[in-house]
């Protein structure tokens, strides 16, 4: 249930943002606005009221919304008005700019909330990143991360990101980096320098197995404890500040060495040895279900705190929303050159919900919204898509007004929309299907 009133939630503000965006032009520019409607009214409406010339409301089917305008093909496939003399409030009665203003509205909406609600995360919260020279001991990469097919071990240090410095570790991390095209890393190990190629279709190879916030690899740090604020995730009585030093007799001293002490001993019982105010203390604990021992760790890492005045967020939230869109765009040049198959690219409402679920259970609203802005930057570019029934469908009929100095014939259009609606219908039961197929 939580996951489903996410995703509804989230699906209500992205709706009402676009159609808002083609409503208020199209009021602005004298354009009858029959229906403003939040979600599908099929197979009927929750509820709507009628104001001067529109109808504003609630439909049943949460896979969308829609503003209706007179005198324009839409998804209503409304043609009553074909035949009839052209009225001064019609969309087919205003010229091609004010049209086409009226159809980006939408898109321009969407951008907009993106780049808003990231910049009110990053003035909010600010920044924090930790400084790759700080990673002393390199990276850690346990058997099961992505990074280890493509030849990573643990205890390397990454030098650059496709021939440029890296600053930052939060640079490395992210998986989108997989998207990009001729991705390569250059690494020291045991003294030299070597490169890791990454091929175009691992993505591909790899997203089987990804989960929300699954990173390409992990920093390694040493042993010490620490725990939440509320002062539990202990084990055995182990307090923050201790450092493990052995486990089962083995010396360790990363958490690299911990995982790998660890390895095949779930629910056992594992003999440790604790660094506490320079005296060696010995503990026996019960490893649960998961080989883990129960504790948090703590880094040491050296992080530098950004923070911003309200204007000073806008360049952040605007770099972190086209970020999006432009890891959105590689994401479709990999789909379209084969490199990642269709089904494992376009997530549809059943893995939205689980990670909008995903990022609320572990971030909070910050989370709900961190998700919320990046799936408006991604409506954004799918609905720019000159495909017929989407925006960019609209525009294109648009353009080719422009150029041949008429709208093109009713007919075409009308054919033109329906096949569009078809497609788009076929690809969501696809895409839904697909999501809960790969969820069983």
């Amino acid at each position: 249930m939580l996951f489903t009133g996410l995703l509804i939630l989230s699906l209500m503000i992205l709706v009402f943002w676009h159609e808002l965006g083609h409503f208020l032009p199209a009021k602005w520019f004298g354009m009858r606005v029959e229906k403003f409607y939040l979600f599908f009214d099929w197979p009927g409406k929750i509820f709507s009221v009628t104001k001067k010339d529109t109808e504003y409301g609630i439909g049943m089917l949460p896979l969308g919304g829609y503003v209706k305008i007179a005198g324009m093909i839409d998804e209503s496939m409304d043609k009553d008005y074909i035949e009839k003399p052209i009225e001064s409030w019609e969309f087919r009665a205003k010229p091609v700019w004010q049209k086409a203003i009226v159809m980006v509205g939408g898109v321009t909406m969407n951008v907009l909330l993106g780049i808003f609600i990231f910049t009110m995360i990053k003035y909010k919260y600010g920044e924090e990143k930790t400084p790759i020279k700080g990673l002393t001991y390199g990276i850690m990469v346990p058997d099961s991360s992505m990074a280890y097919p493509l030849g990573f071990r643990t205890g390397d240090k990454i030098l650059t990101l496709m021939g440029e410095p890296v600053t930052y570790y939060e640079d490395l991390i992210n998986p989108n980096n997989l998207l990009n095209e001729g991705l390569y890393f250059d690494v020291e190990r045991d003294g030299k320098q070597i490169r890791m190629d990454v091929p175009g279709d691992f993505i591909e190879k790899v997203s089987p197995r990804l989960k929300a916030g699954d990173l390409l690899f992990y920093p390694n740090f040493e042993s010490y404890i620490t725990t939440d604020s509320s002062g539990k995730g202990f084990a055995a009585g182990l307090r923050t500040g201790d450092k493990i030093v052995s486990i089962d007799s083995q010396e360790v001293k990363l958490f690299s060495d911990i995982r790998q002490s660890l390895t095949g001993k779930k629910s056992q019982t594992v003999a440790l040895e604790i660094e506490r105010e320079g005296k060696i203390i010995p503990y026996s604990v019960n490893l649960d279900t998961s080989g883990k021992l129960g504790v948090l760790w703590m880094d040491h890492f050296k992080k530098e705190k950004f923070t911003y005045s309200l204007f000073g967020a806008i360049v952040p939230g605007c770099k972190a929303a086209f970020s999006v869109l432009f890891d959105t765009i590689k994401g479709f040049r990999k789909m379209f050159k084969g490199d990642v198959s269709a089904s494992k690219s376009v997530a549809g409402p059943v893995k939205i919900a689980k990670m909008l679920g995903t990022n609320f259970n572990r971030e909070g609203w910050l989370g709900f919204w961190v998700m919320t802005a990046m799936l408006s930057m991604v409506l954004a570019f799918m609905n720019i898509l000159p495909i017929p029934a989407l925006d960019g469908g609209h525009l294109l009929f648009l353009l080719i007004e422009a150029v041949i100095g008429k709208e093109p014939s009713p007919k075409v259009r009308m054919i033109a929309q329906q096949a569009g609606m078809i497609l788009l219908l076929g690809l969501m039961v696809l895409i839904l299907f697909n999501d809960v197929f790969s969820s069983l």
